[in-house]
């Protein structure tokens, strides 16, 4: 028995995870490099926790539109690959 063949589909599941990623990181890097500049002194006012509550409303609602998305596909292959596993258990009863 071979490798199995790449699936485009999962590879494009991969990148949709990846990007949310870095995207969620990214949000991080912004935050820290706020509270960094709040330590010197250079925003001042509170402004970074102000900041933060805008900056994690926004990341909230980009993460909740892609994972309805993703979660429409996850669904989707749950219930074609559980019709592929009955299918082949089937087939291997005597």
């Amino acid at each position: 028995m071979g490798a199995p063949e790449k699936d485009p589909t999962n590879e494009t599941k991969a990148e949709i995870y990846e990007a949310m990623a870095v995207i969620n990181r990214s949000f991080e890097q912004i935050m820290s490099a706020l509270y960094r500049l709040e330590s010197k002194g250079v925003p001042g006012d509170d402004y970074p926790h102000k900041q933060e509550l805008v900056l994690r409303e926004i990341a909230a609602k980009i993460n909740c539109h892609i994972l309805a998305s993703v979660n429409e596909r996850e669904v989707d292959d749950r219930n074609h690959y559980s019709r592929m596993r009955a299918s082949a258990e089937k087939r291997r009863k005597p």
